[in-house]
């Protein structure tokens, strides 16, 4: 099979390796797309850290058994499944308390763990999760993002009747948009610099959006809500100077969502309006077996709408030029996808 190997940030290469075999309660998956998101950019360029080279590349994964191992019993070869990428050990305390996402010795696919970008994947097969037929294998992997999404929606509570702004209009921004609506909440304000993700925020239904070239997120959400601030606020960018206008932007008693994956120091930010609008804050790492079904169901039934999510479509040949691409013009880039049977 084919692999696309970092060798070091930036050092890509396509190798030959030999096709894996399940051991006892694995699957052997062939992977027909994966995803490549910021994450993804950010271990390529060498800013994330924890990486251990080389490594191949991907994490957000969708594809078809192909074999299974002695003791599988809930997949069988043909099945199209979604790959859970945080590979827990089981046996840490977390594990021990059903938190598989929170294991003290997890390792991420394609960052610590060989990744999807590869012709096929040996998981175990609680880590994989059956998808419906019918299902474009281009989307299949936003599945996995939107499930992290109903994660975190889900720790923060979010309800009929709240009041939700999104900063960042990305994937998963818009994906917390979508789903804040379908969850009853109103108003929701979706947040961004960048005319094209407004534009799509507004097409799938996004009934208030900010450019925050043009206008004060905090003064709109203020005016949005008749004063009283927004009861939720979910911070997809992960920059110090947006986490403070996402505490500004929240009414007394409100709940932040730090839903962006950033290392950046909070020099910028303040903890006083956490004291002082008795806030709480909520973390929100990956996605656990309990959300994947409910992402499921939500775009099969045409709840959460993925049109537009698709950047653009690459073959595993021309993941080098894929991520160069990224890197050039990140804030243009939704989901770029790698359709492993495409030339």
């Amino acid at each position: 099979m084919r692999a696309a190997v970092l060798e070091a940030p930036r050092r890509l290469r396509l190798v030959e390796r030999a096709r894996p075999a399940p051991g006892p309660g694995q699957a052997l998956v062939r992977v027909l797309a994966t995803a490549i998101c910021h994450t993804d950019l950010e271990i390529y360029t060498g800013r994330h850290p924890g990486v251990r080279y080389p490594v191949v590349l991907g994490h957000e994964a969708a594809g078809e058994v192909e074999a299974v191992g002695p003791g599988v019993h809930r997949l069988r070869p043909g099945a199209r499944v979604l790959v859970n990428p945080i590979v827990a050990c089981g046996a840490c305390d977390a594990c021990a308390r059903g938190r598989g996402n929170l294991c003290r010795r997890a390792g991420l696919l394609g960052r610590e763990l060989e990744g999807s970008l590869a012709g096929h994947l040996v998981l175990a097969e609680d880590a994989l999760h059956p998808l419906p037929p019918g299902l474009p294998p281009e989307r299949a992997p936003l599945l996995e993002t939107l499930a992290t999404v109903h994660h975190a929606q889900r720790r923060a509570g979010v309800a009929p009747g709240d009041s939700v702004v999104v900063f960042g209009l990305g994937a998963s921004g818009l994906l917390h948009a979508q789903l804040a609506r379908r969850l009853g909440a109103a108003p929701v304000v979706g947040v961004s610099r960048t005319p094209g993700k407004l534009v799509l925020a507004r097409r799938l239904g996004v009934e208030h959006v900010v450019d925050a070239t043009r206008a004060d997120p905090v003064a709109e959400v203020a005016r949005l809500t008749g004063g009283r601030g927004a009861d939720v606020a979910v911070d997809t960018t992960g920059e110090p100077a947006v986490l403070a206008q996402a505490l500004a932007a929240l009414a007394p008693g409100g709940r932040l969502v730090l839903y962006a994956i950033s290392h950046r120091p909070l020099a910028e930010v303040t903890a006083f309006p956490v004291y002082f609008k008795e806030l709480t804050l909520y973390g929100s790492r990956a996605l656990t077996p309990e959300d994947v079904a409910p992402a499921v169901e939500l775009v099969t039934s045409g709840a959460i709408d993925l049109e537009g999510f698709v950047t653009a479509r690459y073959p595993l040949a021309r993941v080098a030029a894929a991520l160069e691409a990224y890197e050039r013009d990140p804030g243009q880039v939704l989901r770029l996808v790698v359709l492993h049977d495409a030339e």
